[in-house]
């Protein structure tokens, strides 16, 4: 056995492709880290790209910032930190736990700020890279390609978005096979940013081990985190911006569209019209997934195939976010798992306007320009979020089918 997993070891290390990616992640890695040194560069390099710079790595420095009012007797889930710079959120919007770990990991140390980041870098790249090889079709490279070169992928590396750090614990789920070891990243994921609890889904054909997950982390939820989910929620800023998507995003567009042309929505009745929202999109979700469900030409099977489960992890990520909040782009870089499902999409009208509106979802920061009541940035409104309600649409229906596969309405009955 020893010998055996010598062997597998050996193979691993001297793999060309493996060390290729590596040193590959490592000079990219460096090369940021070295621009993140000197602002005025991190600010021409990014401002070249479309993206709107801030000083470097900035959200993950904001968990700092918390850390340090939190000690000096400041309520950040309540009370406004004064440390957190102009134009930011001042009230944290993550669990308490953030701020335990930047005390574990010193990250008031510079040196080991800068190593975390450095380490961090090389594992996304990494990561990323790795999906190259995993992913067989040319189509799927290119698509892949076109994520790395998206400003939601820029943006997530420039401000070292929190979705970083659960991307890089949640992608191990499609390289170990253990239902034990995916559980517990899944778990981990949930108590760091509670969307990550929507990857249950992988479960999905294996009923006991879904009905158990399920379970476990729901009674753990409304036990142990229920004030946490509750301050994430009040806390959650409500973007009403092109670089944003969600239920919730949507319904503050249209209230700051109703504060300049006097329509219905205002302050006194936004409450009742987001939980109107909520209730709308999970009846329309509903509606979307039994469509798909009946309307499903696959042929039976007691299990998912690779790239269905890669689907689930991103569509699962995207519909529930979608429902019940408003969340930045950074976190449409789940997305990426979704490419060879969706590029084996049979109906090719259908799977064109899906690539479409990927194309321009990830790149949202390219039309976040110009008069907020001017004619064009109407238009532009429209087709940006018309394309991210698309996506969730056609998300909702495709997941549909992969639930019709194992018959799984059936397969819950038979419980």
């Amino acid at each position: 056995m020893f010998k055996y997993l010598k062997n597998i070891s050996l193979k691993f290390f001297f793999d060309k492709f493996f060390i290729l990616i590596f040193f590959c992640s490592l000079g990219v890695s460096l090369i940021l880290f070295y621009l993140s040194q000197d602002q005025n560069l991190w600010f021409k390099f990014w401002g070249s790209l479309s993206i709107p710079p801030q000083a470097p790595f900035s959200d993950l420095k904001a968990h700092i910032y918390f850390y340090n009012c939190f000690q000096n007797g400041i309520d950040v889930f309540s009370t406004e930190c004064h440390l957190i710079p102009k134009g930011n959120n001042n009230i944290t919007t993550h669990p308490k736990i953030w701020l335990y770990l930047v005390n574990a990991l010193n990250l008031n140390n510079i040196k080991l700020f800068n190593f975390f980041v450095v380490i961090m870098l090389i594992f996304y790249f990494y990561f990323i890279f790795r999906l190259f090889k995993i992913y067989k079709s040319y189509d799927s490279k290119i698509f892949l390609l076109l994520f790395l070169f998206s400003t939601t992928n820029f943006i997530l590396i420039e401000r070292f978005s929190t979705d970083l750090i659960i991307f890089l614990i949640l992608y191990p789920i499609i390289i170990f096979r253990s239902s034990l070891v995916q559980f517990f990243l899944i778990f981990i994921g949930t108590i760091l940013k509670y969307y990550p609890v929507f990857l249950l889904s992988i479960f999905i054909d294996k009923k006991k081990i879904f009905l158990l997950s399920f379970f476990l982390i729901f009674i753990f939820l409304i036990f142990f985190y229920l004030n946490e989910i509750n301050s994430v929620n009040q806390n959650l800023v409500e973007m009403a911006l092109f670089t944003a998507y969600g239920s919730r995003t949507m319904l503050k567009a249209l209230f700051h569209l109703s504060e300049n042309y006097n329509f219905f929505l205002n302050d006194n009745n936004l409450g009742f019209f987001r939980n109107l929202t909520f209730i709308f999109f999970f009846i329309y979700s509903t509606f979307l997934i039994t469509i798909g469900y009946i309307k499903s030409k696959f042929l039976l099977a007691n299990y998912l195939d690779r790239f269905e489960k890669f689907f689930l992890i991103g569509a699962s990520i995207y519909i529930g976010t979608f429902i019940i909040g408003a969340n930045a782009d950074y976190r449409l870089i789940f997305l990426i798992f979704t490419i060879p499902y969706v590029l084996d999409v049979k109906n090719i009208l259908f799977k064109y306007f899906l690539i479409f509106s990927y194309i321009i979802s990830i790149n949202s920061f390219l039309f976040q320009s110009g008069d907020i009541l001017s004619y064009s940035f109407f238009v532009k409104a429209i087709l940006v979020f018309g394309c991210k309600f698309f996506i969730f649409s056609s998300l909702l229906i495709m997941s549909g089918n992969i639930l019709k596969k194992i018959n799984f309405f059936k397969f819950l009955k038979s419980n």
